[in-house]
């Protein structure tokens, strides 16, 4: 029951908090409503606004990586030259991103940086989406027959972070969310940066055997 609950008010609030003025107690009645539940029982399933943000921002990376672990498995290049470009749109068509998201990370850097919220939540936060998302993007490797050239939890990070700075900059300019795995970045850049954090893996040198001499002579 109490699972439920807390299920139904993080896919509420995640639907809801883009279009408020942050953790009001307006949102937080809003919810409530919405959920059926009192104000005292929604304070039991989050005692604080950053409850509920760190609660919906692990809901989001659960979903991200199960949604790139499906990708990525079911992923399998194209002959020739494309491979890292279809691997980049396959990543983006997963919907690692989209526009509530975004807001919501947003919203938590912000209140954390106007001391609204504990820094160190947010930055554990941040922290905690690479390793959710690490083995997805090794599986991707495999699929490549590539290998990472920088440690993997780096080379993810530079991935994520550039990937999260186009979508922005994609939505500001006001493109369409769903059509972002069209965009010049996922098309063109983000495949450069596949490539350049990145190698092929050389097939192994079949090992020599010595020389038998032949006994005919």
């Amino acid at each position: 029951m109490r699972s439920a609950a807390r299920t139904r008010v993080l896919t509420l609030a995640r639907a809801l908090l883009p279009l408020s003025d942050g953790v009001s107690n307006d949102l937080v009645a809003e919810l409530c409503s919405q959920a059926g539940i009192s104000v005292p029982a929604f304070r039991r399933l989050f005692p604080t606004n950053a409850d509920l943000l760190r609660g919906m921002n692990q809901q989001l990376i659960d979903e991200c990586a199960t949604r790139l672990s499906a990708a990525t498995d079911r992923f399998r290049p194209p002959t020739g030259d494309d491979d890292l470009k279809a691997a980049a749109v396959a990543l983006a068509e997963a919907w690692p991103m989209d526009w509530a998201a975004l807001t919501i990370r947003s919203r938590e850097r912000a209140d954390a940086l106007a001391g609204r919220i504990p820094h160190p939540e947010v930055v554990e936060a941040e922290r905690s989406f690479v390793p959710a998302l690490l083995d997805a993007f090794l599986t991707l490797m495999v699929r490549l027959n590539r290998q990472f050239v920088w440690p993997p939890v780096l080379a993810v990070r530079v991935v994520i972070l550039a990937y999260e700075r186009s979508f922005e900059a994609w939505i500001m300019a006001g493109g369409n969310e769903r059509t972002f795995a069209s965009s010049p970045f996922v098309t063109h850049t983000l495949p450069q940066i596949l490539a350049g954090l990145s190698r092929p893996i050389e097939p192994a040198s079949p090992r020599r055997h010595p020389a038998i001499a032949d006994p005919r002579g």
